[in-house]
């Protein structure tokens, strides 16, 4: 059989999934390197810049490449290479310059395991007016063995707040009473709103905590992202992964200022939202 040209063909997911799923042996705590004022790529590692486990490749727009075509954003390969595999990517919602629009985009893995075809499944993360008069990240995602969706919210954490070690989000596992119906533009079937307890306190359950770094004078180290003891195994892979995706988008949302209330109203009444 010919050998496939590889530098013609888009990303096929298929490849990845044949691997051992690199995203499911993630430690609990991560972090983001590189020279991010270069704004070319990052590296995914574990509790070391020396970790490294994926590249995370920055986009422009300009490309036309599927999975986000005209749209900013970035793309995580499942190694460090950037002729691995895709394994997911995020972006702007819309194609084309929307300035301060925060919505933005996920294309994950199919949940179809048996799909055999290298489309990816794509969610939103939405900015909604949060806690204390300030701005939360939301998205949906199925979880847990059953793969029940249910919502999440990152809320603006300061450092001390809920065990914050740095300033930067919490991720909240949003109580069933706090849920409100998000209309996922995912290309699997969409499925209802999860039925499992809710979790204890009033805001829900803190199960993760992004903390920036930038640290100066090198600005190499961008942020650690802590996942709560035992959320992966609970909670599952394609979480893990939307959580590490969601945050590198806060994170890029994050050093172009696109995450204050301010910016974020202007950026929804400019997109007619």
């Amino acid at each position: 059989m010919a050998k496939q040209e590889q530098n013609e063909a888009p990303p096929n997911y298929e490849e990845a999934v044949m691997k051992p799923p690199r995203y499911g042996l993630l430690p609990s705590t991560m972090n983001v390197h590189g020279q991010w004022t270069k704004w070319k790529s990052l590296n995914l590692c574990g509790a070391s810049a020396k970790d490294r486990l994926c590249l995370i490749e920055m986009q422009t727009g300009y490309s036309g490449k599927p999975p986000l075509g005209m749209r900013t954003g970035f793309i995580l390969r499942n190694g460090m290479s950037s002729k691995d595999p895709l394994l997911a990517a995020a972006g702007d919602e819309s194609q084309g310059l929307h300035a301060f629009n925060p919505d933005g985009i996920v294309f994950l893995p199919s949940l179809d395991p048996y799909s055999k075809s290298d489309r990816m499944d794509s969610e939103v993360i939405r900015a909604e007016p949060g806690t204390n008069n300030d701005i939360a990240f939301h998205f949906s995602i199925e979880i847990g063995e059953k793969q029940q969706r249910e919502e999440f919210a990152w809320r603006k954490a300061k450092k001390g707040d809920d065990g914050a070690k740095r300033n930067g989000f919490k991720l909240v596992r949003l109580s069933s009473g706090q849920q409100v119906s998000q209309q996922s533009v995912s290309s699997s079937v969409q499925k209802p709103a999860s039925s499992l307890p809710p979790s204890p306190g009033k805001d829900g359950e803190n199960v993760a905590f992004l903390g920036w770094v930038m640290a100066f004078p090198s600005m190499t180290h961008a942020f650690t992202l802590d996942l709560v003891d035992g959320q992966s195994e609970i909670l599952g892979t394609r979480w893990t992964l939307m959580v590490i995706v969601t945050a590198i988008r806060l994170y890029t949302l994050h050093v172009k200022g696109k995450t204050s209330k301010f910016v974020v109203d202007m950026g929804k009444k400019d997109s007619g939202k």
